[in-house]
């Protein structure tokens, strides 16, 4: 895939930051070419403006980057570092609350990656504070949350759905501050085939200031990254998503049980899509390790890795991604199921995404209508990915 100017800088400011990319892969596309608000704006809606900054900061010819460019990532970093501060203090506040009432609590996606494989806390924004507890815990776990100034965020869906078709509780909203709380129990529902009681053997023991957190295994980390990224929207921030899993990797470089995580990744029921990813990572990230190069040989799906790759390096046109799960369904049936959950979510899903007060009967306007809108918008991309699937 011919990538533009603007996003190969973006990228090769992404591997210098954290895993040394020569000084020279930078300034070599330091050029006229580069359109500064276009890149300054994809930096911004990938989440990986501090990223830039920081490796832009340092290059020899400080003329080679305008003035304003850089002006605007530095205002973005600090206000990074400022937010994570923030943010990692009243994680600190959580975590020595449960500390006290022994209830074991393993961090998750930006709350791991923040000041661990992302050393400089300011580098990876995080939007919000993810948190896996027991399942025996989660009753404990929500009173503790009410207690600490949360409460369940207004029109996220019931409780009760939640815990029937989710894998966390509804987010929990501080009643003062900015600050969102999402309480999981697993990793990404029944539909994997993973065993979240292995995570919490192999987890490891962080701390928070002066309180204690769990964070999962090298293995079980990569693996959930990938697991995000792939259930997630395929949006301008997916490509912060590659950057994650790729810094991940190189910063537990010879601490990782690579037939650990082939087994988990065969057990997780959606080996495909994570091969798919992993070799994106290699291609992009320039991953010098002989120890993934089975990834891109034996199990990629070279089909499925070319449409993942369109739709996360030119956002702006993939706009199939609501049908991105059926690639992986082994089956019709499978493919089909996903595709109608997809056109026709529960109720609850419904009520929030067209903003409806429960009761109304507009809801089941909205169920006539949404396979029309769902056609209007997606059907000639879907169309097109289908013969490309089955082209060659």
């Amino acid at each position: 895939m011919k990538l533009k100017n603007e996003r190969k800088l973006l990228i090769s400011c992404a591997r210098n930051c954290i895993c040394g990319d020569k000084p020279a892969g930078i300034t070599s596309l330091l050029s006229p070419q580069i359109k500064w608000d276009d890149f300054l704006d994809a930096a911004v809606s990938s989440g990986m403006a501090p990223l830039v900054y920081k490796s832009l900061k340092d290059i020899p010819d400080k003329t080679s980057v305008p003035l304003e460019i850089m002006g605007s990532l530095a205002d973005i970093y600090h206000g990074s570092v400022a937010r994570n501060m923030y943010m990692r203090s009243e994680l600190e506040r959580i975590l020595t609350v449960f500390n006290e009432k022994g209830i074991e609590v393993m961090l998750l996606k930006g709350a791991a990656l923040s000041g661990t494989v992302y050393r400089d806390i300011g580098l990876r924004l995080m939007g919000d504070i993810d948190i896996l507890v027991r399942p025996g815990c989660l009753d404990r776990a929500k009173t503790l949350m009410s207690e600490l100034s949360y409460a369940a965020e207004g029109g996220a869906g019931t409780e009760e759905w939640y815990r029937k078709n989710h894998f966390h509780l509804p987010p929990f909203k501080h009643e003062s501050m900015p600050i969102i709380v999402e309480v999981h129990w697993d990793i990404a529902g029944d539909s994997l085939g993973n065993n979240v009681n292995r995570w919490w053997e192999r987890a490891r023991k962080i701390k928070v200031g002066e309180a204690t957190a769990l964070v999962p295994s090298p293995e079980d980390m990569v693996l959930h990254l990938c697991i995000s990224l792939y259930y997630g929207n395929y949006d301008k921030a997916a490509l912060r998503g590659l950057g994650d899993i790729y810094h991940t990797i190189c910063y537990f470089t010879g601490q990782t049980d690579w037939k650990l995580l082939r087994d988990e990744i065969a057990e997780s029921g959606i080996a495909g899509p994570v091969y798919s990813l992993l070799s994106l990572v290699i291609k992009y990230f320039n991953i010098e390790n002989e120890t993934l190069s089975w990834l891109v040989h034996e199990h990629t799906d070279h089909k499925l890795t070319v449409i993942m790759e369109n739709m996360i390096m030119d956002p702006e046109d993939a706009s199939y991604s609501v049908f991105m799960r059926s690639l992986a369904a082994d089956t019709k049936r499978g493919k089909m199921r996903i595709i109608i959950n997809d056109v026709f979510p529960p109720r609850e899903k419904m009520l929030k995404r067209y903003a409806i007060q429960p009761g109304s009967p507009r809801v089941y306007l909205c169920y006539a209508f949404r396979p029309i809108e769902m056609a209007l918008k997606y059907g000639g991309s879907f169309v097109r990915m289908l013969c490309f699937r089955g082209a060659g």
